[in-house]
């Protein structure tokens, strides 16, 4: 049997953004749990992303595509074009498990939740011509997974990436991380996760981890002890909150992460607008002081990325300023996102009255302002977040920030500082340039 593994694009209106070099995690991982269930079948990988898809000239017995919001509309017209050719379809991710029964209109079988418990059964029913249409797969244990297959892809990738947890205990409203990964925290053995890492020929890695620290804090200062002493020159970035930093153990944590190669972090600041913090639910990741543990982590020689969303119903137009004013003040970077109420969500329900109903799931990519606001009309919102992003990625403020990353991280926190700002910076301005070619009057 030939099996296809698809990641497409995050949404028709940003395909010429193909985003850092990142290998797509899903589809490796996948395709390593292939492997040792069924060495037999024929593996092949596409990145639509950076890859052409004609669906008339894809040779497959079997397609899956793994699918988010902001993917669906791309990846349901492919998978219906499969279809027509007699080729079936399995969609699994954080959308199909969101909306099943829209799903479901467009693929020969559903996988819902994670893949480990019921792939073996959904190779064999597509083997045997039987596939049923969805397969429960729950949140499973994380001991002995697969180790991911790299030499796939038709093309080379930058960044690897690694997993330690699945999981998070935050519960913010516009998050579908813990809708779709649980509130408990599932943690991979230490030496699964070291012999990963040092086994990949990548040396530049993206944890996936929702938090790289603070769902286990002792245990993540056992983790990167670990990796300092075992594995050798490989860096890395991921995502991590304020909170635990500011614990007692926070000194000794960042210490170690340093020494286990991470480079820079993406922080989940959320917003400078308190209202907004509240509605969203985010207050519990913050700590008491979050400006002094951002300075804590670059002491360390960590580099610092806040992670920003606008445009919410509680937002005006001076919190759009207030974000670039923070960057200034604080010299770090940011990337901000348009508020964007994903399904199954708690902000989706509070939002659902507001929604544009002509916005399909295409718009969903946190570009686009997709509901109703008190004061401000969509274009409004877009324009001012448009000059947002691009102000914070001027070319003397991105030399400015890297100038002020600790040198205990160099090189490499300079380098990675450099590689997280000038890509965005670049793909912002592309597509400022697009929507302002669209829209002359807000130029």
């Amino acid at each position: 049997m030939k099996l296809l593994l698809i990641c497409p694009p995050f949404s028709e209106h940003s395909q010429k953004d193909k985003g850092m070099p990142i290998a797509p995690p899903v589809l490796e991982y996948l395709a390593g749990l292939t492997r040792r269930l069924r060495p037999d079948i024929e593996i092949a990988l596409l990145d639509a992303k950076h890859e052409h898809f004609d669906a008339g000239l894809i040779d497959a017995d079997l397609v899956g595509i793994s699918v988010m919001t902001a993917q669906a509309t791309w990846a349901y017209r492919a998978a219906d074009a499969l279809r027509e050719r007699g080729i079936r379809v399995v969609l699994g991710g954080i959308h199909p498990t969101a909306m099943p029964e829209e799903a479901s209109a467009h693929a020969d079988a559903l996988v819902l939740g994670e893949c480990e418990n019921v792939w073996a059964e959904v190779l064999r029913d597509a083997e045997q011509g039987r596939l049923g249409p969805r397969y429960q797969g729950g949140l499973p244990e994380l001991n002995d997974l697969a180790p991911p297959v790299t030499d796939r892809w038709n093309q080379r990738y930058m960044f690897g990436y690694f997993q330690t947890a699945r999981g998070c205990p935050h519960r913010c409203s516009f998050c579908s991380v813990h809708k779709f990964f649980g509130n408990r925290i599932r943690l991979r053995p230490i030496g699964e996760v070291i012999r990963e890492v040092a086994a990949n020929e990548r040396r530049l890695f993206w944890c996936i981890d929702d938090n790289v620290w603070g769902v286990n804090p002792k245990r993540s200062i056992e983790l990167f002890r670990e990796m300092s002493t075992t594995v050798r020159g490989k860096w890395w970035f991921g995502s991590g909150d304020l909170r635990t930093v500011q614990q007692p153990e926070g000194d000794q944590l960042l210490k170690y992460a340093r020494r286990a190669g991470l480079t820079a972090v993406m922080l989940g600041w959320e917003t400078e607008n308190i209202a907004s913090l509240e509605e969203y639910r985010a207050m519990t990741k913050q700590g008491s002081d979050r400006r002094d543990a951002l300075r804590r982590i670059r002491d360390h020689g960590i580099d610092v990325m806040l992670f920003i969303v606008v445009g919410g119903r509680n937002d005006t137009k001076r919190d759009f300023d207030d974000i670039l004013k923070l960057c200034d003040d604080l010299q770090v970077s940011a990337h901000p996102v348009m508020l964007t109420p994903l399904p199954d969500t708690e902000l989706f329900r509070q939002y659902e009255p507001y929604l544009y109903p002509e916005m399909d799931w295409d718009l969903y990519d946190g570009n686009h302002a997709v509901f109703d606001h008190p004061t401000m009309d969509p274009l409004e919102r877009e324009a001012e977040f448009i000059k947002l992003r691009t102000a914070i990625f001027t070319p003397g403020r991105i030399l400015s920030r890297i100038r002020k990353v600790s040198w205990k991280g160099f090189p490499m926190s300079h380098f990675s500082s450099f590689m997280l700002q000038y890509p965005q910076g670049r793909a912002f301005k592309d597509y400022a340039r697009t929507w302002m070619q669209k829209h002359p009057e807000y130029s």
